[in-house]
């Protein structure tokens, strides 16, 4: 989001950081936590921004490379952070979520029935490992909460695999709302190889796209705000599994 200062610079802010869910469930305080690291990290970076673009000459001329890459690295921190916390939140809460049936436990089925899957065919050493273990069950959605973190969040297809393995209501995570940060995973892979072109030398960097500033920090905030939004419906399905 932005907000403008008196002199008219537009100042690029996060929306202020959501609170913690209601009793908050020991399943979900770890995701919380690196959620909150996150915005503060990117906070930080956009502060920076603003403090360094209102001490240029001219505020409202154009905003130099250096000021750009800023922008850079906060898309780079909220993307690792929406990878972090919901990679959190899938190892955390799925084992209390698989604990009775349900959503979740139906995509846990669907996974474990699946066809060329880990367990169509012939077995591989990890799946007769965990059957052989003391724990099968434990073992068994270890494999589940690893095949699901493979590589990292490129996109709506992986936010909404999470959210099935998660059991939320689609309604509470719509398919529309997920797709509308397909542009923001985009851009990171973009600026990802973007900040790999720069020359050490400091020379050579043609090619990099001239982000809009004000539409980064929107989409760091949409992104930010769509993972507060899977803490908590996970926090109120983990809490309704405790009450049942």
């Amino acid at each position: 989001m932005t907000s403008r200062k008196p002199s008219g610079v537009a100042q690029v802010e996060l929306s202020a950081l959501p609170r913690r869910p209601r009793g908050c469930p020991e399943e979900v305080q770890r995701s919380r936590a690196r959620f909150v690291a996150t915005h503060r990290s990117v906070s930080e970076l956009f502060a920076t921004f603003n403090e360094q673009r209102a001490a240029q000459k001219n505020p409202q001329g154009s905003i130099s490379e250096k000021h750009r890459d800023l922008a850079r690295a906060a898309i780079v921190f909220t993307a690792a952070g929406v990878d972090a916390c919901l990679r959190t939140l899938l190892r955390d809460a799925l084992e209390t979520l698989l604990r009775e049936e349900g959503s979740a436990h139906s995509a846990f089925k669907g996974y474990v029935f699946k066809r060329d899957g880990r367990f169509d065919g012939d077995l591989d050493k990890d799946v007769k490992d965990a059957i052989a273990a003391i724990d099968p069950r434990a073992e068994l959605i270890a494999l589940y909460v690893e095949d699901l973190t493979k590589g990292s969040i490129q996109g709506s297809t992986q936010l909404g695999r999470c959210r099935k393995a998660l059991g939320i209501d689609s309604g509470a995570l719509t398919d529309e709302e997920l797709e509308k940060h397909d542009d923001f995973f985009c851009v990171r892979n973009q600026v990802a190889h973007e900040l790999d072109l720069i020359d050490p030398s400091g020379k050579g960097s043609r090619g990099r796209q001239r982000r809009d500033v004000a539409v980064v920090g929107r989409q760091c905030d949409e992104a930010l705000l769509l993972v507060h939004e899977f803490i908590k419906a996970t926090a109120r399905k983990v809490q309704a599994v405790h009450h049942s």
